[in-house]
């Protein structure tokens, strides 16, 4: 077993060494702590000091992805998230907004995770095309978290920070602090003009559906234009009525005497 244990270490020039099994992966412990143990404390987020300082890469990559299993776990409707497939700080994100004042929106944003995750505060949250709202800064275009998560804890998870972001396009909340006043001063003195400036920014995010992405992530979440000859044979796929099949039961054995309700009533016949 010490051989065979052995042929599966493979050393690179960092001086890493890459092992067969989670067991293997972690490395040795000063404190003598079981593996069992081990796995215990990185589910419970323990925060990272000197002393553990070599699992911290292993504690953000497993906090990163039971947020992601989290998320989809959630009902969450008109809006995919998904981690970058290089940095998975990084996550990708488009809302198709339904109804309200942005109903047809097409909004990508993506959401920066601190470097220190899951400590450092809440996530940022940005979005790539002008967007006019109270809650959204229109240089920068980030999504003003404070007033949802002012204070981020470690009870806090992702999902709700998506929710906070399908909310604030389905209703104005007027009890929120804003960091676009101009928005918000029209919302309530001029809603007309409010919503066509609502309307422009719509529309743009319709007209930019289709642009190349500006980074080379696989991930990326991309649209294409409809191909009759690609999607139509899919389409009629997905229409097409299931056929119904007459399922074969096979006939059981039964030892109760029509109306009977006593078991074994029924004689049965040697075969």
């Amino acid at each position: 077993m010490e051989q065979s244990a052995n042929k599966n270490i493979e050393s690179d020039d960092d001086g890493l060494k890459s092992m067969g099994s989670f067991r293997k992966i972690l490395p040795g412990s000063s404190d003598d702590n079981s593996q069992m143990n081990t796995s215990v404390k990185m589910i419970d987020r323990p925060v990272v000091t000197q002393n553990n300082n070599e699992y911290m890469v292993y504690l953000q990559e497993y906090s990163i992805l039971s947020e992601y299993n989290l998320l989809q776990t959630q009902d969450l409707r008109g809006i995919y998230v998904i981690p970058s497939a290089q940095n998975s700080f990084l996550w990708f994100g488009v809302l198709f907004v339904r109804q309200g004042d942005y109903r047809g929106g097409v909004f990508r944003f993506t959401i920066n995770l601190p470097d220190n995750f899951p400590d450092g505060g809440c996530p940022k949250v940005a979005f790539q095309s002008e967007i006019f709202h109270p809650q959204i800064d229109e240089e920068t275009k980030e999504l003003n978290t404070l007033v949802a998560f002012a204070e981020w804890k470690k009870s806090n998870r992702i999902y709700q920070l998506i929710q906070f972001i399908c909310k604030i396009f389905q209703k104005i909340d007027l009890k929120l602090s804003a960091i676009n006043k101009h928005a918000l001063d029209l919302y309530e003195n001029n809603i007309e003009l409010y919503r066509n400036r609502v309307k422009e920014c719509v529309q743009k995010s319709i007209d930019r559906v289709f642009d190349p992405p500006d980074v080379d992530d696989q991930h990326y979440i991309q649209f294409n234009k409809w191909n009759s000859n690609i999607y139509e044979p899919i389409r009629q796929k997905i229409y097409e009525p299931k056929k119904q099949e007459h399922e074969k039961t096979q006939n059981g054995y039964s030892w109760v005497q029509p109306g009977s309700l006593q078991p074994l009533s029924k004689h049965q016949e040697p075969r």
